[in-house]
């Protein structure tokens, strides 16, 4: 997993390099992330949406949280060029994430990454995940500690996670703020200073 994770994050890194317009950008080095998985051997062929419910409170323009989706080969090893959208929604004070696709036969498992990169106080709630049984016909998946609310000790529990500590991080449950059930995720960054990187141009 730790192995996937990395290659996913610098395949990300790449993408947002290549799509900026600018010679330089700025950008933060740390990151904090959280992933959800689904078994998908079932359910090839079938078309999908995750949805995760997002509050987010930047302390400036640079800052935000990102949801991507991607799918993983039976030997776990490889990132499947899959075509995920994500689109949004909004409800309340709060954005909804939806990744939409389609499960291909080669994948054997999706992966739901949410990160906070930069400064504020971010908010998850609300994890879902449907398939569309017939066409127009969607069915829910159940998902285990989808939004938060297992009493465990493990605030994460179901889920890959940055396991890097950092002063400028932290993370618990509140029930201040919630979109379903009693609590939501809290991640608070601060301390973190964006830094310029120039990209290669012609």
């Amino acid at each position: 997993m730790k192995k996937i994770v990395s290659i996913f994050f610098a395949c990300l890194c790449a993408y947002v390099s290549n799509a900026q317009t600018p010679a330089s950008w700025y950008h933060y080095t740390e990151e904090f992330w959280f992933v959800k998985e689904v078994p998908a051997s079932s359910l090839q062929g079938k078309n999908f949406r995750y949805e995760i419910a997002v509050k987010a409170d930047p302390a400036d323009s640079l800052s935000r949280a990102r949801i991507h989706g991607v799918g993983i080969d039976a030997g776990q090893q490889h990132l499947l060029n899959s075509g995920f959208t994500v689109e949004t929604r909004t409800e309340q004070e709060w954005t909804i994430y939806t990744v939409v696709g389609k499960v291909l036969p080669t994948m054997h498992k999706l992966s739901f990454y949410a990160s906070v990169n930069g400064n504020g106080q971010f908010y998850f709630d609300d994890i879902s995940f449907y398939v569309e049984e017939q066409p127009g016909r969607w069915k829910q998946q159940s998902l285990f500690n989808a939004s938060f609310e297992e009493k465990q000790p493990d605030i994460f529990a179901g889920f890959a996670v940055n396991k890097r500590r950092s002063f400028n991080i932290q993370t618990r449950l509140t029930s201040d703020v919630y979109k379903t059930g009693q609590q939501s995720l809290l991640v608070i960054t601060k301390g973190a200073s964006p830094i310029i990187a120039t990209a290669q141009t012609e």
